[in-house]
């Protein structure tokens, strides 16, 4: 039986997925099992869908089979980074929003990440209503950009 706190945080996650009924889509890459099973539960209980991945390659090959809208990318991957990733999006025409992942999250990381394009930072140990939002926040805006209209 959920909790009321998982209640109230898992209600929080749907609120900004239905516009036109879609569902929110993500990719995580991240070689770390808790940080997965993490948000395979969170996307789970929201009705979201997640795909995952443990390196840039496979990444990257999630990427080309399946429109995505948010990727949530560890910082460092045994084949690769955050910016390996940010460079390979950059030329599609709807590029998604990468929300970079990292144990040792500071402001002049967060300050790279926003500089080079990424759209968040999250810090690890994940806190749910703050991984919620930065993802609502990313689909959304990957949503308003692709329909060609701004924010409400």
């Amino acid at each position: 039986m959920p909790t009321s706190e998982g209640r109230v945080a898992s209600e929080r996650l749907r609120q900004p997925a239905p516009i036109d009924g879609d569902p929110v889509v993500g990719l995580v890459v991240s070689p770390f099992k808790e940080d997965l099973s993490f948000l395979q539960r969170m996307f789970d209980d929201a009705n979201w869908k997640l795909f995952t991945a443990h390196t840039y390659q496979e990444g990257i090959a999630q990427l080309s089979r399946v429109l995505i809208p948010v990727v949530l990318c560890e910082c460092q991957l045994a084949d690769g980074d955050w910016k390996d990733v940010l460079s390979r999006l950059a030329p599609m025409l709807e590029p998604p929003r990468v929300i970079v992942v990292s144990h040792h999250a500071d402001e002049r990381l967060w300050a790279e990440v926003l500089s080079l394009g990424g759209f968040d930072l999250l810090a690890t140990p994940f806190r749910e209503v703050e991984v919620g939002y930065a993802i609502g926040t990313a689909w959304l805006d990957w949503k308003y950009a692709r329909d060609g209209r701004g924010p409400p």
